[in-house]
Formats: C-alpha cells, structure tokens, sequence
C-alpha cells in the first residue's frame, strides 16, 4: 500500500491510568496504535518514564516511512509535557502540535446525594 501524502497524524489520549497512542492518516484511516499496556507495562507503571520512552521508541520505528506528523494531544495528565518533550527530542519530524481540552464551565447541577 503506497501512501502518497507521507504525512500521518499522532493522537495521544491522556486517561489517568494509560496513555493511548493513535497514527492516523490524514483522511482518518489508523495505520498502528499503541498504549503502555501494550508493551507489558501493567497498573501504575504504565504512565512512568520509562514506560513512555518504551512506547516513544516504537513509535519512532514504526513512523521512519513517513516525512512528518502532526500531534493531536487531547485529556489530562501530568505527564503530557513529558510525552511532548520526548517527542520533540526524537528525531520525528514535527510539522504541528494541538491540544484538545474539554473543560466544563461549570456545567450541569449534581445530583442531591441519597442519605439512608
């Protein structure tokens, strides 16, 4: 299969007890995807460095084909600017970085907690 546009799209997904990894060409078809869990990383020592250097590597080995990536990064984690840093420091190329946050306002009144 021959990719014309040699420009794929990473979507991280940040949940508090993995990081999701998404490559997706630009039209939305997913070429590979990968989380720490994956790499036999299991419970909390799936969003530590090591663990996310694992993972970074991969993805390194798996985008070699490509000319550049454009990150979509969406959740919230302490760690986000730890994946960012790595990635900057490998040798991807890096054409955009965006980030996704859904921050309610507010929102929606709770419900009254049933007392027994």
């Amino acid at each position: 299969m021959e990719n014309k546009s040699k420009l794929i799209v990473l979507s991280i997904l940040f949940t508090p007890n993995n990081i999701l990894y998404y490559a997706t060409q630009l039209n939305g078809n997913i070429i590979f995807w990968t989380s720490s869990g994956v790499h036999k990383q299991k419970n909390t020592k799936k969003v530590t460095l090591i663990s996310i250097t694992t993972v970074i590597n991969y993805i390194k080995y798996k985008s070699v084909n490509y000319k550049g990536i454009h990150i979509r990064t969406k959740g919230f984690s302490k760690n986000k600017k730890l994946v960012i840093k790595q990635l900057k420091q490998s040798t991807l190329n890096i054409l955009s970085i965006s980030d996704k946050i859904s921050w309610p306002h507010n929102g929606c009144k709770k419900r009254k907690i049933r007392r027994i």
